[in-house]
């Protein structure tokens, strides 16, 4: 934990206190569970489930206490030297390459019509089996 008279947490907390929200009213208003809330507030980040997660709440968090939550999610990111989303994906080249695909050989498929045409005629052999056997 770092000293948090000037951080964000101090900021979003002094905002809070001044809207005379409680900590539950205002978990209740952002849907933030309240501890998150409150490590926000003492700036005890490793209680967060991330930074990605962090930034975001404290976006909301700001949002709420009319505070702008995008600086103060950059700053956030900032002062913990965090690398923004996307930041450590490895370049890649632009223009695309050609697809080849290799062609697959199938089994030969069996007509609908030749598969009708089959079951057709082996329930008429049936029939005429059943009737002989029973005249």
């Amino acid at each position: 934990m770092r000293d948090v008279d000037d951080g964000v947490g101090k900021r979003l907390r002094t905002a809070r206190t001044r809207r005379k929200l409680t900590l539950q009213e205002a978990e209740a208003a952002t849907t933030i569970r309240g501890r998150y809330l409150q490590a926000i507030e003492t700036e005890d980040w490793d209680q967060l489930p991330g930074d990605t997660y962090a930034r975001a709440f404290i976006r909301t968090y700001g949002a709420l206490l009319g505070l702008d939550g995008e600086r103060l999610a950059e700053e956030q990111r900032r002062t913990r030297g965090a690398a923004r989303p996307g930041e450590r994906l490895p370049r890649v080249d632009p223009r695309p390459r050609r697809v080849t695909r290799k062609r697959r050989t199938r089994a030969p498929r069996i007509p609908a019509g030749l598969v009708v045409a089959l079951v057709t005629i082996l329930v008429f052999a049936a029939l005429v089996i059943v009737g002989i056997s029973f005249r």
